[in-house]
C-alpha cells in the first residue's frame, strides 16, 4: 500500500510535469504563431514625392501660361502689322495705278507728236515742190499765161492774185504744223517727267511695302516659334501630369494594401491567441485528466505520463522564422517568395528589352507612340520608362508585371548580388536600406550589366549593373 502511494505520488509529479510542459508548449504555440511569416513590406511613394510631382506639373502649367500671355501679345502685334500693311499695299497700289496714268498720257503724247511730225513732213514736202516749180519759172509762167489768157487787165490781176493766196496758205499750213510739232513736243516732255516722278513715287511706295511685309513676316514667324515652344511645353506638362497622377495613384494603392494588410495581421493575431488559449485550456484539461488517471490506475497513468513526455519534448522545439530583410553586404535580401519563370523566359525578356535598344526614354512610357525627348527637341516616337521596359520585355514572354517599381520589387523571389543570373530584375534606390525609396529597375544581362532605360533625354542601352545606388534584385 504504501509502494502504491509512492507510485501514484510519482506519477502525480509526472502529471504535474505534464501540465507545465503543455503550458509551455501552449505558450510556445501562441508566441511563434502571433509574428507568422512576415509580408513583405510594400513600396509606396512618399506624399512629398507626390506634391514635387505636382509642383513639377503646376509649374509646367504656369510656364504655359506666360506663353500663352506672349502669344496673345505677339498676335495684337501682328494685327496692328496686318492694317499697316493695307494701308501701305492701298499707297502702293495707288502710286501703281498713277504710273499707269502717266503711261498712257506719255503713249497719248508720242502718239499725237508722231502725227504732228508726219503732218509737218507732208506740208514741208508740198512746200519744198511748190519752191522748186517757183524756182524753175513756174511761177512767172503762170503769171505769163494768165496774163496771156487773160480777156483783160482786170482779170489777169484776179488771177495773179489768186495764185499768191495759195501760195501763201501753203506757207501758212507748214507754219501751223511746225507749231502743233513744237506744242507736242512738249506734250511729251511733261508727260515723261510727270512718269518719271511717278516712277520716283512708286519706288517709295514699294520700299515700304516691301518693308512692312517683312515686318509682318517677321513677326509670324515669331509666333509660330511661341506656338511651337507651347506644344512643346505643352507634351511636357502632360508627361509631368501623368508622372504626378501614377504616384498619387501608386500611394492610394499602397496605403490600402497596407491597411488591408494591417487588418489581416490584426485577424491572425487574434486568432493566433484564441489558438494558444484553447491550447493552454487544452493542455489544462488533459493535465486534470492525468491527476485523475494517476490516482486511479497508476501503471496506466505511468504509460500515460512517459508518452506525453515525449510527445512534448517533440513538440517544444519551435522555431521561428525571421522577419525584415537580411543584409549580405550585396543588397538586401528579404525572405519569402518564389521564383515564377524559366530560364529561356528571362532569356527571351532580355531579347526583347535588347531589341529596343536606341529607343527614346519617355515618362510613363511602355512603347507607345507619344511626345518623348529626343536629340533634336520633343517628338512623337515611341518611348519607355525603366519599370515600361521590364513590363514589356516579361510581357512578351507571358509574365505579367505592374508598370511600377515598387511593385516589381514585390515580385518573385529575391536574390543576392553573388546568386545574380541573366534575367534577373536589378533595383536601383536612393537609400540603399530602404525599398521605399527605390526609383529605378533594369534586366541583368551578366558581367555586371544590365539594359535599361536610363532617363529622360536618353536612349535604352547597356549600362553598369553594380551602380552605388543598387539594393538588390529579384528573379521573376
Amino acid at each position: 500500500m504504501h509502494r502504491l502511494h509512492v507510485r501514484t505520488s510519482r506519477y502525480l509529479r509526472r502529471a504535474a510535469l505534464v501540465t507545465t510542459t503543455l503550458a509551455i508548449v501552449a505558450g510556445a504555440i501562441g508566441s511563434t504563431a502571433l509574428p507568422a511569416a512576415a509580408a513583405k513590406k510594400p513600396v509606396i511613394p512618399s506624399q512629398s514625392q507626390v506634391d514635387k510631382a505636382n509642383a513639377a506639373a503646376q509649374a509646367k502649367a504656369s510656364q504655359i501660361g506666360q506663353t500663352e500671355a506672349q502669344l496673345a501679345a505677339a498676335n495684337a502685334s501682328l494685327d496692328k502689322l496686318n492694317n499697316q500693311v493695307e494701308a501701305v499695299v492701298e499707297a502702293y497700289d495707288g502710286a501703281m495705278a498713277k504710273v499707269d496714268a502717266a503711261q498712257q498720257q506719255l503713249a497719248t503724247a508720242q502718239s499725237n507728236l508722231a502725227a504732228a511730225n508726219k503732218a509737218r513732213d507732208d506740208a514741208q514736202i508740198q512746200m519744198n515742190q511748190f519752191a522748186a516749180a517757183s524756182y524753175r519759172g513756174a511761177g512767172g509762167l503762170d503769171r505769163l499765161s494768165a496774163l496771156m489768157t487773160s480777156d483783160s487787165p482786170g482779170a489777169f490781176l484776179t488771177r495773179a492774185s489768186t495764185l499768191s493766196a495759195l501760195a501763201r496758205h501753203e506757207q501758212s499750213v507748214i507754219s501751223l504744223m511746225t507749231s502743233s510739232q513744237d506744242a507736242q513736243a512738249a506734250a511729251q516732255n511733261a508727260a515723261n517727267a510727270a512718269l518719271a516722278d511717278q516712277q520716283v513715287q512708286l519706288q517709295a511706295a514699294a520700299k515700304a511695302k516691301d518693308a512692312a511685309i517683312a515686318a509682318v513676316n517677321a513677326q509670324a514667324g515669331q509666333i509660330a516659334a511661341i506656338n511651337a515652344n507651347q506644344l512643346n511645353l505643352n507634351a511636357q506638362l502632360a508627361v509631368l501630369r501623368g508622372t504626378a497622377k501614377d504616384l498619387a495613384t501608386a500611394r492610394a494603392d499602397g496605403l490600402k494594401r497596407q491597411a488591408e494588410e494591417a487588418a489581416a495581421a490584426a485577424a491572425a493575431a487574434k486568432a493566433a491567441a484564441a489558438r494558444a488559449a484553447a491550447a493552454r485550456a487544452a493542455a489544462a484539461a488533459a493535465a486534470l485528466v492525468a491527476q485523475k488517471r494517476a490516482a486511479a490506475l497508476a501503471q496506466q497513468q505511468e504509460a500515460a505520463a512517459a508518452a506525453r513526455q515525449g510527445s512534448s519534448s517533440g513538440s517544444s522545439d519551435a522555431g521561428s522564422s525571421s522577419s525584415g530583410y537580411t543584409n549580405n553586404g550585396a543588397g538586401i535580401v528579404p525572405p519569402g517568395g518564389q521564383s515564377i519563370s524559366t530560364s529561356a523566359q528571362r532569356q527571351g525578356a532580355i531579347a526583347f528589352a535588347e531589341s529596343q535598344i536606341g529607343v527614346w526614354y519617355r515618362w510613363a512610357g511602355a512603347g507607345e507612340v507619344g511626345p518623348t525627348v529626343t536629340s533634336t527637341g520633343v517628338q512623337k516616337v515611341p518611348g519607355y520608362d525603366c519599370s515600361g521596359l521590364t513590363m514589356q520585355a516579361f510581357a512578351a514572354v507571358g509574365i505579367s508585371l505592374a508598370h511600377y517599381t515598387g511593385a516589381q520589387w514585390d515580385e518573385g523571389l529575391h536574390v543576392s548580388q553573388a546568386q545574380l543570373q541573366p534575367g534577373d530584375l536589378v533595383f536601383f534606390a536612393t537609400n540603399t536600406n530602404d525599398p521605399s525609396t527605390i526609383h529605378h529597375v533594369g534586366i541583368y544581362i551578366g558581367n555586371g550589366q544590365m539594359v535599361d532605360a536610363p532617363a529622360t533625354g536618353e536612349q535604352i542601352g547597356i549600362h553598369n549593373a553594380f551602380r552605388p545606388d543598387y539594393i538588390g534584385a529579384v528573379r521573376l
